[in-house]
């Protein structure tokens, strides 16, 4: 029976084997199905990332989005900073 899955070999740390080794010993799965699993989380981030973003760029584009400047939005940032550290030493 011919296999549905392709060959793959790659490199890693021995930091990084050990890593997986010890996540694949505590699900009790092989290392290869870790980093399917991980590839497999990684490909949909990067989906969900690029669709995002094709997303805000047909916003931008069509003339819907509120643009804000700038220093605006600097200046609202360092507001909330201040007010959580105000709360923190509170």
């Amino acid at each position: 029976m011919a296999s549905n899955t392709g060959r793959m070999s790659i490199s890693v740390s021995p930091d990084k084997q050990a890593k997986l080794d010890a996540i694949a010993a505590n699900a009790d799965r092989s290392r290869s199905y870790i980093v399917n699993e991980a590839i497999d989380h990684y490909l949909d981030l990067y989906a969900w990332q690029t669709r995002r973003i094709e997303e805000r760029l047909e916003r931008a584009q069509s003339g819907e989005a509120k643009w804000i400047p700038h220093d605006e939005v600097f200046d609202k940032l360092e507001e909330k900073i201040k007010e959580r550290l105000g709360r923190r030493r509170s």
